[in-house]
């Protein structure tokens, strides 16, 4: 059991790595998650199941459930982190020289897309990590309701509710919150990098842009974890 464990580890580790990334956003603390995933199932090795996608639904378990303590513990979140930190971050005249040092590379050239997904992962850390969890099981990661309920270790009437009642919410944040077509709320960061990196890849979401428009954009990421440019802007978000 142990090299098939240790090779669908290898296997699903990139897509378990994005998942966990969208749950706690930190990147370092989410690879520490996602390797104590692996040593936590090989502890259990001897009650794995036996079939690759049981391996892999098991592993996707086990990582959510360390997601979820590490949320519990470090429940406080800023409703406009984004915003927070993009202020601190232009305030910081090294951080702004790094970027720009970035500018025009090809680690760069999706930013505004990747921003889009980082601004999905901090809306979802308002909702209880179970909601959370259960869209990005469902609606990214291609779990059926039945298989993210028993993820979830939660009943299919409840992971249904989580994913209605944590879509509502994204709707909601979104309504109050983002600008990117007219410019005159809250934030349009995801423009702003795109020009502010040279990438010249325009907007990143049509007119009139859904909750399904982003959801579709993190399914492209479901085995990119943050990378280059948001790996280092995140992990300015402090402990706390």
């Amino acid at each position: 059991m142990e090299p098939l464990l240790t090779e669908q580890f290898v296997a699903a580790r990139k897509e378990l790595t994005a998942y966990v990334c969208r749950l706690v956003i930190r990147p370092q603390l989410a690879e520490d998650l996602v390797q104590s995933t692996y040593l936590r199932c090989l502890e259990a090795k001897d009650r794995l199941p036996t079939s690759v996608d049981g391996i892999r639904g098991w592993l996707f378990k086990v990582a959510s459930n360390l997601a979820f303590d590490e949320l519990r513990r470090h429940g406080h979140w800023r409703e406009h982190m984004l915003t927070d930190l993009r202020d601190a971050a232009i305030a910081d005249r090294a951080f702004v020289q790094q970027s720009l040092a970035m500018a025009e590379t090809p680690e760069t050239k999706a930013i505004a897309r990747e921003h889009v997904v980082a601004c999905v992962a901090c809306t979802m850390r308002n909702l209880p990590e179970q909601k959370a969890a259960a869209l990005l099981l469902v609606e990214v990661h291609g779990f059926s309701v039945d298989e993210a309920a028993d993820l979830l270790e939660a009943t299919v009437g409840q992971t249904k509710n989580w994913l209605q009642e944590g879509r509502a919410h994204m709707l909601r944040r979104y309504d109050a919150t983002c600008a990117l077509i007219s410019k005159t709320g809250v934030c349009h960061q995801c423009e702003e990098l795109d020009e502010f990196m040279r990438a010249h890849q325009g907007r990143p979401l049509p007119d009139g842009a859904t909750l399904d428009h982003r959801l579709a954009l993190v399914r492209t990421h479901r085995e990119v974890p943050w990378s280059g440019w948001h790996r280092i802007m995140l992990e300015r978000i402090p402990s706390v």
